[in-house]
């Protein structure tokens, strides 16, 4: 009576508890076999055979823990003749996955969602490598089901991020209305974009309405290619950043002369911890004690300042037309002031006017895609980086995009 209550709670379809071989404070040992014969599924070819049994053979499995104690199933596994390629092969149960049954499997899947491989490791008793080998073998197994059929987003962006040094990366498509990755591939460039856009096809690319982007040149020529329809807007965070970097790069020039000229009240207002006031896209008191000493102190650092501020209003502007206008006024202003990084600056706009003012259409942003890189960083800083590119674009999945356990819960 009690192993058949041991069999209702493990509810293996067709197998029953025979016998408990170990039961101690660590673990439980169980011996289970088949209730009714059933023809054997081929692990070779995944063909039902009905040739004789060749041998059988006893497995140990690990399935889920029970009240704290860790569970090993001995199963029996029949051995039998392949009817495609004439050879012996094991049969292939549909409830194990190698030597963990499928549930326990999915509960690592689940756990490495959450924390890294070497704590789930050590959460279970299992060593890191077996941890990696379910997990990324249960990542494969989704990802056929998820990830090969990509339904077109309405909205997307494309964006970058590192995965190793020496300039190797990864590139994210997102879907920015459902807020997750739909897809990635390593390296970046024309040529992986591309193999997106390939893999929807012309009907689904027809779907697409709006991209974002950061404006990189290689991503304009292939999303131009193939979404003849859809609207390119400049992600304006990108915008503002060049805005900051170009403002930043006169601050550094001009810190370094005033240190130079051993100026001291110019170099406390320039150094470094004064940035992030400089760099704000708010006006503070703070900010505006700083611009009225720049007056008197540095022409080149406030007129950039002033440029910033200016450039802020082409976003507040209430029509494309208006935006329009103020942007053509900036980038004379730009390009009049004569401070070289601000000058190519303005030509650059001036080159990319049109993806600029497409924000007042399509008004999306990258801004989920900035987010997402966020937690692919600490991704990779959880795992102390990655080796395989493969199993990091999984996890990629897993924690930001169709991969996630939370999809199916």
């Amino acid at each position: 009576m009690q192993l058949d209550s041991v069999t209702e709670l493990l509810g293996i379809a067709n197998y029953k508890v025979a016998y408990m071989v170990r039961n101690n404070k660590e673990r439980t040992d169980l011996v289970l076999r088949r209730i009714e014969e059933e023809p054997c599924v081929c692990s070779g070819c995944g063909k039902v055979h009905h040739t004789p049994v060749h041998s059988t053979d006893t497995v140990i499995v690990e399935d889920l823990p029970i009240s704290g104690k860790r569970v090993f199933l001995h199963v029996p596994k029949r051995r039998s003749l392949c009817c495609e390629d004439e050879s012996i092969r094991t049969e292939e149960l549909q409830w194990l996955r190698g030597r963990v049954t499928l549930r326990f499997a999915n509960q690592i899947y689940r756990l490495t969602s959450i924390t890294t491989n070497k704590e789930a490791g050590w959460f279970l008793g299992l060593d890191d490598e077996k941890v990696y080998r379910i997990d990324r073998g249960m990542l494969e197994e989704l990802a056929l089901q998820r990830v090969e059929k990509i339904k077109p987003p309405r909205n997307m962006s494309v964006d970058e991020v590192a995965w190793q040094k020496w300039h190797k990366y990864v590139t994210n498509v997102i879907d920015i209305d459902n807020r997750k990755v739909i897809w990635n591939h390593e390296g970046r460039g024309k040529t992986v974009l591309d193999k997106f856009y390939h893999k929807l096809g012309k009907k689904g690319c027809g779907k697409i309405e709006a991209v974002a982007s950061d404006g990189a040149r290689e991503f304009l020529s292939s999303t131009k290619k193939h979404l003849t329809k859809a609207v390119i807007v400049l992600d304006h965070f990108h915008v503002k950043k060049y805005l900051n970097d170009a403002v930043d790069t006169v601050r550094k020039e001009e810190l370094r002369k005033a240190r130079q000229q051993d100026n001291k009240e110019l170099s406390a207002i320039l150094h470094c911890n004064k940035r992030f006031i400089l760099m704000q896209n708010t006006v503070t008191d703070k900010k505006t004690n700083i611009l009225h000493k720049l007056e008197s102190l540095n022409e080149r650092v406030y007129q950039s300042m002033l440029l910033k501020e200016q450039f802020l209003s082409v976003y507040t502007a209430s029509d494309r037309q208006a935006a329009y206008t103020n942007l053509r006024a900036w980038i004379s202003a730009a390009i009049r002031s004569n401070i070289q990084p601000l000058v190519d600056l303005g030509y650059k706009f001036f080159r990319k006017r049109h993806y600029v003012l497409n924000y007042f259409i399509g008004k999306i942003t990258s801004a989920i895609s900035e987010r997402i890189n966020n937690k692919i960083k600490r991704l990779k800083l959880m795992a102390y980086g990655y080796r395989d590119v493969k199993y990091f674009l999984l996890k990629i999945h897993q924690h930001c995009g169709l991969l996630s356990p939370k999809l199916s819960t």
